[in-house]
């Protein structure tokens, strides 16, 4: 039940400073939110007041608790990150209407948080945790989940751990990285598109071997990899696979008709050493080079009964 705003003013001005029991006087609070401080701790009306929320956000925020909509920890939550950064919000009316369409109270606010510190807006934070590859910390941010982090690490890709808001170090061997996380640090990479491009394949059959193709590729460049190049890394990975399929299907019938070819007359072979030369070249050609085609032109050749004699 909210209080009227004369009961809330009596009450806070017991536990208030002159200077914060004025802002709650003019500040523009809503009754809602003099009755949500009317009802707190000395030290939490204090952090309320002397907070750099606006009192418009407060407002939202108050109203929000009073339909249980968020509990008193995802507003403190919210209120202990905004002395520090007020970036976020800008996107107050986006975080609860998310709620409203299913959003868990909890993972919204910590969401919200972290867009403080982000270049993510809050809808691209929330995209990237609906991935499954992020998930939103207790300190504003958000962290690789523990199996991507694993196989960044493998690839030599930089990992930063936090342990709290003001600790965070980086990552230089397997072994730091199993002791961060089982001090449940949250991992954190200088390109979070990165991590969603991998999260696509690293449980593909093939991912090791391209985890392999990428280091091999990139080398002592790996800290320059971006989600792009990761996409076009695959993109040369499954092509080069297909290159690999495609020669060993003209080498084996190069190889079938060269054994045919054998037992043949020495007349015949004359008449084709134009054929044997040219299916010689194509051959050559598939073991040296990845020619430019598509992964449908790839299939086509692959589909096609003899592909050396089309060719």
């Amino acid at each position: 039940m909210i209080r009227n705003r004369s009961e809330s003013i009596e009450l806070i001005s017991d536990r208030t400073s002159k200077e914060q029991l004025k802002k709650a006087i003019t500040g523009g609070y809503s009754d809602c939110s003099l009755s949500f401080m009317a009802g707190l701790k000395e030290e939490y009306v204090g952090k309320i007041l002397d907070g750099n929320l606006s009192a418009n956000s407060v407002n939202k925020l108050t109203e929000a608790c009073e339909r249980s909509k968020i509990d008193h920890n995802d507003f403190f939550r919210i209120l202990d990150f905004a002395p520090l950064n007020r970036q976020n919000e800008k996107y107050i009316d986006e975080f609860l209407d998310s709620i409203d369409k299913g959003v868990y109270h909890e993972t919204a606010a910590k969401v919200f948080a972290a867009v403080g510190y982000g270049e993510e807006t809050y809808k691209s934070a929330m995209d990237l945790v609906r991935t499954g590859v992020y998930y939103p910390t207790d300190y504003a941010g958000l962290a690789v989940a523990e199996d991507a982090a694993k196989e960044l690490g493998r690839m030599g890709y930089p990992l930063r751990a936090c342990e709290s808001f003001n600790y965070c170090y980086d990552i230089d061997s397997a072994d730091r990285l199993e002791g961060a996380l089982e001090r449940g640090a949250a991992i954190t990479i200088p390109d979070k598109s990165v991590a969603v491009e991998l999260k696509k394949v690293m449980y593909n059959e093939d991912w090791v071997d391209f985890r392999n193709y990428i280091v091999d590729k990139i080398g002592d460049n790996i800290s320059n990899l971006k989600g792009s190049d990761f996409v076009e890394l695959r993109q040369g990975f499954e092509i080069e696979n297909l290159c690999n399929e495609l020669y060993s299907k003209v080498r084996a019938e190069y190889d079938t008709f060269i054994t045919a070819m054998q037992k043949e007359t020495t007349a015949v072979a004359i008449e084709s050493a134009y054929e044997i030369v040219w299916k010689d070249n194509i051959v050559q050609y598939l073991e040296n080079k990845t020619p430019d085609l598509s992964a449908n032109q790839y299939s086509a050749l692959m589909t096609s009964k003899n592909t050396l004699d089309e060719i």
